[in-house]
């Protein structure tokens, strides 16, 4: 089969060839194989070429966590119901290949009208995002939410998702560009990063300590901003790094991330009533699938009465893998990316 290998680190346009590999085995009594249609795209698979994602499996290495298409084999007969079905599936790691392993856990049946790239924005970007806002907090109506890259797959989900709660949403891009986006998708307060000191900008319009929630991708400085802007009560969610992109692999340059977030004493945290909570979906997916199944079940629920809208309007063909990976990683992008495997 066909698939796309990462062989090196590095820039998009040196890191990957399309190779041919052998199928997937199946090897547990779970297992199922998917003929792909196409297969999402993910920051964190930005993180992994440039050899910053310890998760990532060994060189040359096969990316991808999700994938839409069809089950053509399973391990256990009395799975054989799925076979012909059209998934979404989960894959951890391999999805960026024209067949990719799966588990029965980890997939679900997809709607005829739901189109490969809104199923796949679904999977890991709306999953963070419902996970974070819906699992780990209960914000209420009213509520002020604070979203870092709100224009990406993760920050348009999120900004959909605390709009149907009734929340004010402030969504901060780096491009003015992408204000109309943003606004269109429900974001209240608009705040453009690359010109504007967001601390100042969110204190002026709406006083300060007065954001409820805060999601946050990026890391180095920013924590200790968004620390500053929390309520009482406050949570701040950190479900990315993007900011060690600025730097090579390393030890020394992960230190010095490090020493640019800083330390929080619990101490701090309970006088001001307020949170740190991580996201890693990768990790949640892989303890606790039956959490996932449930998150999908009601995300494409919702999708399917159009209280949600995927955006997913970059697609690409897998031969297009290094334009699609640079373009991600330059901040070129609203909502999800994903190549599409068929000719």
């Amino acid at each position: 089969m066909k698939a796309i290998q990462l062989i090196k680190y590095g820039e998009a346009s040196a890191s990957f060839k399309i190779a041919t590999v052998p199928e997937p085995e199946l090897n547990n009594n779970e297992d199922v194989l998917i003929k792909v249609e196409a297969s999402g795209i993910n920051f964190a698979d930005i993180m992994a070429r440039k050899g910053l994602y310890r998760a990532a499996p060994p060189l040359p290495a096969v990316l991808g966590y999700e994938v839409v298409g069809l089950v053509i084999k399973v391990k256990d007969p009395a799975y054989e119901h799925y076979i012909g079905k059209r998934v979404l599936a989960m894959t951890r790691f391999g999805g960026y290949a024209e067949f990719a392993l799966s588990t029965i856990k980890g997939i679900q049946e997809i709607p005829k009208d739901l189109n490969n790239g809104a199923a796949l924005a679904l999977a890991t970007q709306y999953c963070t995002a419902y996970f974070a806002l819906n699992v780990e907090m209960n914000l209420i109506k009213g509520d002020t939410v604070l979203i870092h890259a709100a224009s990406g797959g993760v920050g348009t989900a999120l900004t959909q998702l605390a709009k149907l709660k009734g929340c004010t949403v402030i969504g901060l891009t780096r491009s003015k560009n992408k204000l109309d986006y943003l606004s269109k998708n429900g974001v209240d307060i608009c705040i453009i990063t690359s010109s504007e000191d967001y601390v100042n900008e969110v204190e002026t319009k709406i006083g300060k300590k007065k954001v409820d929630a805060i999601f946050n991708p990026v890391g180095g400085k920013t924590v200790k901003k968004d620390l500053s802007l929390l309520s009482s009560g406050g949570k701040l969610v950190f479900f990315g790094i993007s900011d060690r992109l600025k730097k090579p692999k390393g030890i020394i340059n992960t230190f010095f991330q490090l020493l640019k977030i800083g330390k929080v004493h619990p101490a701090i945290l309970l006088l001001n009533s307020q949170s740190i909570i991580g996201v890693n979906l990768l990790k949640i997916a892989e303890d606790k699938p039956n959490v996932i199944d449930l998150i999908l079940k009601e995300l494409i629920k919702l999708a399917s009465e159009n209280k949600i809208n995927p955006n997913a309007k970059h697609e690409f063909s897998y031969k297009e893998i290094h334009a699609a990976h640079d373009g991600l990683e330059k901040g070129n992008f609203t909502g999800k990316s994903f190549i599409n495997w068929e000719e």
